[in-house]
């Protein structure tokens, strides 16, 4: 049987632990229309599943014939593909075919042509075409994954707010990490993304993550015990990726050893590896993005060792006040790179991000 989980970015794999309540709510909202979750940011760290999450819902909309689903790549040519993908719906969906798409807004028909280098009757393209769309009963999603904040993007989301404001049907779900979505909500120019939804994507449930591995490796003939599946659960600490990257492993290795039976030592013979990919494809982008003080911060916790650290020592090691502690401590909780674990304590999030971090220390020395 082929490997059932897939570490792979953006893929929705086999085994996906979609947060069905989530998944559920957000599709019927969206249909329904007028709800917050029109305009909803996805907000999570490397590997928290935004992109397979936004994947989802963009394939229950695709199979509707009344949603076009338009997916953006954040580039120079953002605004020119957003223009040419609301142009093909209109060109090629049959039921459009009575409506004079010669005339409209301003005399812009579909063969109007747009430019980024003259974005100058973007948005009259942009409202035309929705207004076209929505006459023939089509409303429209737009995905952004990985936003930042960029000329092209502000310009869009400008005009998106207009197109709301004359109550067309358009959506608008964007994906990034925490500390590009904060930037983006607080530019000057779109305030109004203020007010937008937060899909906070938190930890999977450790409930999911086991009967998710006991059903999928039971339903195959394997045998795997209780106890083996609260040890693989706890090397995950609910990370998404993890949780994939994991089950890949293990799975692997049953495979090759053809073993009918998951032991703890079965998981443990692979945790290396599984480790090795966690910081090759995850941990050193996290890592070498933070700033210097953040990085310290980490170090100090690291150094500690132990499962909930307190802040307190944290500044004495930094050798910094409690208030400027508070900054950082604040600013990695918001980065989902560590967590409140009860008053004045804080722990890391992501499994085995200490020992990365530990390494990293060590590596500096040379």
């Amino acid at each position: 049987m082929k490997n059932p989980f897939n570490p792979s970015f953006g893929k929705i794999p086999s085994i996906f632990l979609n947060r069905d309540s989530l998944t559920s709510r957000v599709v019927t909202e969206l249909k329904d229309g007028d709800s917050p979750f029109q305009t909803s940011l996805i907000y999570g760290q490397r590997g928290s599943g935004k992109t397979t999450l936004m994947t989802n819902f963009a394939n229950i909309l695709n199979q509707k014939e009344d949603w076009l689903v338009i997916d953006l790549v954040l580039d120079d040519d953002l605004l020119d593909s957003l223009i040419n993908q609301l142009r093909n719906r209109l060109a090629n969906h049959t039921s459009l075919q009575n409506l004079d798409l010669k005339l409209g807004i301003g005399g812009l028909g579909v063969n109007a042509q747009f430019s980024k280098n003259n974005p100058q009757n973007f948005q009259s393209l942009f409202e035309k075409y929705l207004s076209q769309l929505n006459a023939a009963g089509i409303q429209v999603l737009i995905n952004i994954d990985e936003i930042e904040t960029t000329s092209q993007l502000r310009k869009l989301v400008s005009c998106y707010q207009v197109m709301l404001r004359k109550n067309l049907k358009v959506s608008l779900l964007m994906a990034g990490l925490p500390e590009n979505v904060s930037e983006l909500q607080n530019d000057k120019v779109l305030t109004f993304l203020l007010r937008a939804n937060r899909i906070v994507l938190t930890p999977l449930s450790a409930t999911d993550i086991m009967e998710s591995y006991r059903c999928t490796f039971e339903n195959d003939g394997y045998h795997i015990s209780h106890e083996t599946l609260l040890y693989m659960t706890k090397q995950t600490l609910g990370f998404a990726y993890a949780f994939q990257l994991l089950g890949y492993y293990v799975w692997r290795f049953s495979q090759e050893n053809k073993i009918k039976e998951i032991t703890i030592q079965s998981v443990q013979a692979i945790l290396d590896d599984y480790v090795a990919d966690l910081n090759r494809n995850v941990y050193f982008k996290i890592y070498n993005e933070m700033s210097n003080k953040e990085q310290q911060f980490v170090q100090a916790m690291a150094t500690i060792d132990k499962p909930k650290i307190k802040v307190q020592h944290i500044g004495q090691i930094m050798g910094k006040p409690a208030n400027y502690i508070s900054v950082y401590r604040k600013k990695l909780i918001d980065n989902q790179v560590i967590k409140s674990s009860g008053y004045g304590y804080v722990s890391f999030i992501l499994p085995y991000f200490d020992q990365y971090v530990k390494d990293q220390i060590l590596l500096d020395l040379f």
